[in-house]
């Protein structure tokens, strides 16, 4: 969602500046740069990405247009509804959300439900973890180290722009049209910086940043299963998951919590205090 919003304001920018310049955006198409760039950046991502996980890539990149960030305060009640499920011996944890918390919850339930101990269970989805956000890692890594071809790419098509333009000199061509040639073949490289570092770079960074938050997302969701295991009642789990998050996103499903509730010495010493 913010990777939308940023490519938007990329483009107003874009936009504002040319028509302050007074020039058309006819003035900054190039037909060799474009290919140039392009070309060359996608066949570096087919020699380079780890086409292994040329599904998740996919994902990963699909993901950046419409997923907003996991949101801690819904996986901590879902986390609560797991362990009171547990608690009651209900264990099963069937959920539409494939995000990859939810997805150690479910495996979890499956190896309480197995009668595997805390320290069994720990070891296997602490690996599953590390596996899922290290693939997740690597994509982002991967594309974020495509950024530093666009420019090459585009210092290519500069390159070819300049030997046509020396041609025509050579041929005659009037001072109008030349500077019209060089102009036109600097624009390969601006569409180089534009795909490396309006697109290309903070694609990876993004991706980078969704595994990051997904790995503290999954530690809750491992924790909140060993909480399970362990038959923590609802009371210690609430304050243990709550230590894992900021004060905003801490639950209250028990209706225990004062936070963010001042006290009435608080509320006195408060100017405009009911």
């Amino acid at each position: 969602m913010f990777y939308i919003l940023g490519l938007l304001i990329a483009v107003g920018s874009l936009v504002a500046s040319i028509i302050h310049l007074g020039q058309s955006a006819s003035s900054y198409y190039d037909m060799v740069g474009f290919t140039m760039v392009i070309g060359g950046t996608l066949a570096t991502a087919a020699i380079t990405l780890p086409w292994d996980l040329a599904r998740e890539i996919f994902y990963r990149l699909r993901e950046l247009f419409y997923r907003p960030l996991p949101d801690r305060k819904d996986l901590l009640l879902t986390c609560m509804r797991v362990n009171e499920d547990v608690l009651k011996g209900v264990y099963k944890f069937d959920s539409p959300n494939k995000d990859l918390s939810h997805r150690i919850l479910k495996d979890g339930v499956e190896l309480i439900q197995l009668g595997f101990s805390a320290d069994k269970i720990q070891t296997i989805l602490k690996e599953r973890l590390f596996q899922a956000t290290e693939r997740t890692r690597l994509i982002g890594t991967s594309i974020r180290s495509l950024s530093k071809y666009p420019p090459a790419f585009g210092l290519a098509g500069t390159v070819l722009g300049l030997v046509h333009l020396m041609r025509g000199v050579s041929d005659g061509m009037t001072p109008q049209e030349t500077g019209i040639r060089m102009a036109i073949a600097l624009i390969a490289t601006f569409y180089g910086l534009l795909v490396a570092n309006l697109i290309v770079n903070p694609a990876g960074e993004a991706i980078s940043k969704h595994a990051h938050e997904e790995e503290k997302m999954g530690e809750i969701a491992l924790q909140a299963v060993l909480l399970a295991a362990d038959r923590m009642n609802m009371l210690e789990t609430q304050e243990m998951l709550n230590s894992f998050v900021d004060e905003r996103y801490r639950v209250d499903v028990l209706g225990l919590s004062t936070i963010n509730e001042p006290s009435a010495e608080e509320s006195i010493a408060t100017p405009g205090a009911a």
